[in-house]
């Protein structure tokens, strides 16, 4: 078949983008003809794409070859729509080649409606020349309503993600609109579970017969269960020779954002996360990973955006407040990154003023959070981010793995990833999330084990959850690890996402 996938953003850092190239990575493997139409500036990383170019009005002209097929397998082209300096997202983050990253919400009209047709045109040019039998686009704004626009009726599937919701068209009539104008025409409604179909049903009540679940999937041949020192070393051997570290952020901000923890400066902490490269590890963290190997503390992690919306802010303050002894490790990167190593600092020393001032003037969500001033104050460990050639490993050295998001997820991949790596997830019981737990706990007869209730009083109830864990006797954690893991490995893979999208067409 001949299947053309438009996404409007990256191959990696996201979940939805994450979902894009699994799955334009598995119809390939599967002997698929793959046109993937997105923003990705380095096909070189991605050894399935075959060609890339650029395409707009006129076609994509001829694509550069990057390397010879295989014979009888299939082929994936990237194509790289020209849709002119600024780039609309969800949540604000650097994007290399755009200079003007905005929120849905901000744009003009004029400047939506250019944005919009430029990709319209982009898309007819991609199918036309590609000739594709199908065609899938991703987020209930702005992809369906380019297929629509470019294609007409019932040539598309429509992908929804969560994020579209909640950050563009729960917020804005005109993107509620767009969203009916979209989906309302699409063949099919694909999202990750139904509690996100249902959310997208009561904006777009016109897609709910359409609606049709399709999980995620998880490369279940990278993640996967090992001794937690071997995975640890492994990442720290790796990092020690990964030239990009370099770009990294550096050790002595620690002390730049303690001096601006204690002038409650919160301007520095804006301005120092844009002085380093936060696509990139840490230079430190092959240090710091050799240091959690070297011990035999559990370790509790997160792994995930450094963003508000994320509620890493809960997570460290369980921490600090567990009965056990464990160490943390923080795999990620955002724009939160600055205020998150204030709050570490904060509840290490135990600085009650400080973590009102981080609650009131930071707007974190912590409510009372009190450092654990009668026990042992806790070190966390930040690594920045680790792409797909670190993150199996770093979830698999983790005991514990939370997602404390506060704003609605569609399904919480890295919540299925962590058990394919046999960490035990625990993540907030809402939206797509509570699905995944609840699976998650079916399979291994133990309801309530992976989820905790949100809302006020999170933080205890996440201790609480964490403690639990950690209490059980290291064969029982194994033989839960062990569960979950086979189950992920059952039921939630790319080939049967892949094959259930064609299914939906």
């Amino acid at each position: 078949m001949r299947i053309l996938i438009w996404h409007g953003w990256l191959l990696e850092g996201s979940g939805s983008n994450v979902v894009t190239a699994r799955t334009a990575e598995a119809w390939r493997a599967a002997g698929h003809d793959v046109a993937l139409v997105c923003q990705e500036r380095h096909p070189e990383r991605y050894p399935w794409i075959d060609a890339d170019g650029l395409v707009d009005a006129d076609g994509p002209g001829e694509p550069t070859e990057r390397r010879q097929r295989p014979a009888g397998s299939g082929r994936c082209v990237l194509l790289r729509p020209l849709i002119g300096p600024m780039l609309p997202v969800f949540v604000v983050d650097r994007y290399e080649g755009f200079d003007d990253v905005r929120r849905f919400p901000d744009l003009s009209d004029a400047e939506l409606e250019r944005y919009l047709r430029a990709n319209v045109e982009a898309l007819r040019a991609a199918v036309a020349w590609h000739g594709s039998e199908i065609v899938v686009t991703g987020h209930a704004i702005p992809g369906a309503a380019i297929a629509r626009r470019a294609l007409g009726a019932g040539r598309y599937v429509a992908k929804i993600h969560g994020s579209d919701l909640e950050y563009a068209v729960r917020l804005q009539d005109r993107y509620r609109e767009l969203a009916r104008e979209g989906l309302g025409g699409a063949r099919a409604v694909i999202g990750a579970a139904n509690e996100v179909l249902e959310r997208c049903a009561g904006f777009v009540p016109e897609m709910r017969d359409l609606g049709r679940v399709v999980a995620p999937g998880v490369d279940v041949g990278a993640f996967r269960r090992r001794p937690r020192a071997d995975a640890l070393i492994d990442v720290a051997d790796r990092l020690a020779v990964d030239p990009d570290t370099a770009r990294g952020r550096p050790a002595d901000t620690d002390a730049l954002v303690e001096r601006a923890l204690e002038a409650r400066d919160a301007s520095v902490l804006a301005e120092l996360a844009g002085t380093y490269d936060q696509a990139v590890p840490e230079p430190e963290a092959a240090e710091r990973l050799r240091a959690l190997a070297a011990g035999d503390a559990p370790i509790v992690g997160y792994l995930g955006k450094l963003i508000p919306q994320k509620g890493v802010e809960l997570a460290l303050c369980a921490h600090q407040g567990m009965a056990h002894d464990a160490a943390m490790l923080v795999v990620g990167f955002g724009s939160h990154r600055e205020w998150l190593a204030a709050l570490a600092n904060a509840l290490r020393r135990g600085d009650r003023a400080a973590l009102t001032w981080l609650r009131d003037v930071g707007g974190m969500p912590i409510g009372d959070a009190r450092p654990a001033v009668d026990g042992p104050h806790r070190e966390v460990m930040f690594a920045g981010r680790l792409d797909h050639r670190y993150a199996p490993d770093a979830l698999a050295a983790m005991d514990v793995m939370v997602v404390p998001s506060i704003l609605h997820e569609a399904f919480g991949m890295v919540a299925a990833e962590a058990a394919a790596a046999g960490a035990l997830p625990i993540v907030a019981r809402h939206s797509g999330l509570a699905e995944v737990a609840a699976a998650l706990e079916s399979t291994v007869g133990r309801a309530g084990m992976f989820s905790f209730e949100p809302g006020d009083g999170s933080i205890d109830r996440l201790t609480t959850s964490i403690d639990r864990l950690l209490a059980l006797p290291s064969e029982e954690r194994d033989e839960l690890s062990a569960g979950v893991s086979a189950f992920v490995g059952r039921e939630w893979t790319w080939e049967r996402t892949a094959e259930r999208i064609l299914a939906a067409w």
